[in-house]
């Protein structure tokens, strides 16, 4: 990538290594990293209000999912997180609805919104272990721990 294709700015204070006040912003995963313009040195991560991009949050991440689907996959759930089994009432952030399927791997693989919304692939999950899988795909040694544990309640 040459220096036409960067988004330079002014960092929040000037390199470590040379001084040099201005940098660019380049991605590195899902990740925003900021490096000196003149000697292409890290200076730090930049969150998504710096840069310009979408703020990405839990709530507001999959408008699809009504209230009530959250309630009845909650209910399902006993009000426990189904992959550390800690209660809604422990988790500081309460619990929350994530997918076992990313989104990101169901619309990868074809699937509508309907499926990848669909109770099958909804697990109640405390705010640590949803945010600790971020975007990514359940493993699935923990989606079929999830699945067996369902089949226990329901004989």
């Amino acid at each position: 990538m040459d220096g036409s294709d960067r988004k330079t700015m002014t960092m929040r204070e000037p390199c470590r290594g040379c001084s040099h006040p201005e940098g660019y912003i380049t991605e590195v995963g899902a990740q925003d990293v900021v490096r000196c313009l003149d000697c292409d040195r890290f200076c730090y991560n930049a969150p998504r209000t710096e840069t310009g991009k979408k703020v990405r949050s839990v709530q507001t991440t999959h408008e699809l999912i009504k209230p009530s689907d959250r309630a009845r996959i909650i209910e399902r759930s006993n009000g426990h997180c189904e992959f550390c089994g800690r209660s809604g009432r422990e988790s500081p952030g309460g619990l929350h609805v994530a997918h076992m399927l990313s989104v990101d791997d169901g619309h990868a693989r074809g699937l509508p919104d309907l499926v990848i919304n669909s109770d099958e692939n909804l697990a109640a999950a405390c705010a640590e272990c949803n945010a600790g899988q971020s975007s990514r795909t359940v493993p699935l040694r923990m989606m079929i721990h999830v699945l067996m544990a369902r089949l226990k309640v329901q004989e």
